[in-house]
Formats: C-alpha cells, structure tokens, sequence
C-alpha cells in the first residue's frame, strides 16, 4: 500500500502513465505552479513494487489516505483502478492527472481535459450490506456521487445543480462530469471539473443539452491538486453521513430538490425514439427520473434530457 499523503508519480506506468518531473507538473499551468509550491519539498523518494516511483509532498491536508498525482495518463480511472487492484490503493485513494488523452464521460463519450481542470478518479468503499441502505446503494450510487461532489462544491461558494444523471451545472452550464465504474466489486469515481477552462460552444456535439463553462468557486484558493485535496477531505464525510443516517427515501427527496430544471418541463430523448416533451416529477426508488407526460408518470432509466 501507498503511504499516505500526495504522491508525484514520476516514473510513470507502462503506457498508461507517462513519466514526469514536479518541474514538470509545476509548469504544466501557473495553477500548477501554485499548488506544487505550496506543497512542497518533494524530496522524498517512495518506491513501490510494480507501481514504479514517487516523490512525497513535504506538506498535505489528507492525513490517512493517498492522492497520487501523475502528468499525462490515458484513464485516471484505469490507473486508480490498476493502482487498487494491485493493492497499492485503498478507499478514498485518488489519482489526479495534469491531463489525460482517453478520459470519458457518460455513453463513453471522450472528455476534453486541459491542464488546470481536474481530472480525478477516487476509490470509493464498499457499498453497506445492512442497515437502511441495504439493496438500496448500488441503484442510487451515481445520485450519491453527485450530492457528494455537489454538497462539497457548495461549501466553497458553488451553486451547484445536478443534471441527471451525472452532470453538475452552474448558472445553467455544465462545469462538470462524472462516471461510476464498477468491476469485480472495485468501484471508481471519475470525476471533471473545468476549473480554469471549458470546451467553446462549436466543440460541444451538436446535441447537447447545455453549452460548456468554467466552475466558479469563490472561497477556493489555489489549483487542481488543492481542490482534489478538499473534494476527498469533505466527500468522505459527506458520504459517510449520508449511509449512516439518511434514509434513502429522504435522500432522494433532497437531491430531487436539486435538479436541474425540477418542476418544468423538458424535452426528452430514448435511444432512437422521437423526442417527446414531459415534466421532471422526481426521482424513483432505483434512482430513474419521474416524469410526468400526457397526464400520467413515466420513469426514464436511461437517456438525455434538454431544456426547452
């Protein structure tokens, strides 16, 4: 197991980790440079066995879990995956990347990711197997993932909405996206926030649903590395609350609350079907969004929604 702490992947893994220097990391973006110096010296040489070597951060607010900071990598999913997988990665540890060349989003559309935005993938614990989430958890985990992400967001300055189902929306664009993978009972988080910049309009598909924009988080200083920081430290009790004593009836009451467009009426999209117009009602037991269409309510599992 990694120690924790923040880490500088600066060997690198195979091909899906490009090898890297904190000089490096630092002159990625002058966000970069701020947090590298902020959290430095990193002088102390960490090897491990098969995961290659790492450069401690002399200076880190997570005390009992590990952040792993690599350049460039294809998938800070594949790597947090590999990385846990291989025993060196434990619940809530994270690999943040400057920039990854195969990120994705939902329907496995590629993410853009720019150097100063965050592109982090964290591993979350087990799901519960008693108490009042039981059977609950697995269909409600990505809503739990984004009242997470957006309760933290909030706590700096954020007005955080949440399109369902995996989107966070800021003054009506999108500043954010995640993605819930699970394999073999090993479950990531993947998480993009356009923290300094966000795709222009024309390179969005031409059918999405709103346009692009840059989080704006006003009681935030410094960059990625310090924010990724922050989402760990608050998340984990965020979540931890939420399984200990929020029943899921409730929760979902609450994050109905904060969805995007909530009581208005929408334009819908299944798979090849027409488009249809309905009203967002809620959300059902498995996490589907209820809609109210033609005088009588419909669950939508899987889909796009857009304004009107």
């Amino acid at each position: 197991m990694l120690p924790p702490g923040i880490l500088a992947w600066i060997s690198g893994h195979g091909e899906s980790v490009s090898p890297t220097t904190v000089q490096a990391l630092a002159g990625a973006h002058p966000s970069w440079a701020v947090d590298m110096a902020a959290h430095g010296p990193w002088d102390e040489t960490v090897d491990a066995d098969g995961a290659g070597r790492f450069l401690k951060a002399a200076q880190a607010s997570v005390a009992d879990t590990t952040i792993v900071v690599a350049g460039e990598c294809i998938s800070t999913m594949e790597a947090a995956r590999a990385l846990a997988v291989s025993g060196h990665l434990g619940p809530w540890g994270a690999v943040l990347a400057v920039r990854q060349t195969g990120g994705r989003g939902q329907l496995r559309r590629p993410w853009v990711s720019s150097p100063g935005n965050v592109h982090v993938s964290l591993i979350l614990p087990g799901l519960p197997d008693q108490g009042l989430w039981r059977g609950a958890a697995p269909d409600l985990l990505p809503l739990v993932a984004g009242h997470m992400c957006a309760e933290v967001l909030d706590t700096l300055g954020a007005d955080i909405r949440l399109k369902w189902p995996n989107d966070l929306l800021q003054s009506g664009r999108k500043v954010g996206g995640m993605l819930i993978e699970e394999r073999n009972g090993l479950v990531v988080l993947g998480v993009g926030l356009n923290v300094v910049e966000s795709p222009p309009d024309g390179l969005m598909r031409e059918d999405h649903s709103v346009s692009a924009g840059v989080l704006g988080i006003p009681h935030h200083a410094g960059g990625a590395l310090a924010l990724c920081e922050t989402l760990v430290n608050r998340g984990r009790n965020v979540y931890a609350a939420l399984f200990d004593g929020v029943e899921p009836s409730r929760f979902l009451t609450v994050v109905a609350n904060r969805l995007a467009w909530y009581g208005r009426t929408i334009r819908v999209r299944e798979g090849e079907h027409e488009d249809y117009h309905a009203e967002i009602a809620g959300l059902s037991p498995k996490g589907g969004l209820i809609l109210r269409r033609a005088g009588r309510e419909v669950v939508l599992y899987s889909g796009s929604i857009f304004p009107l």
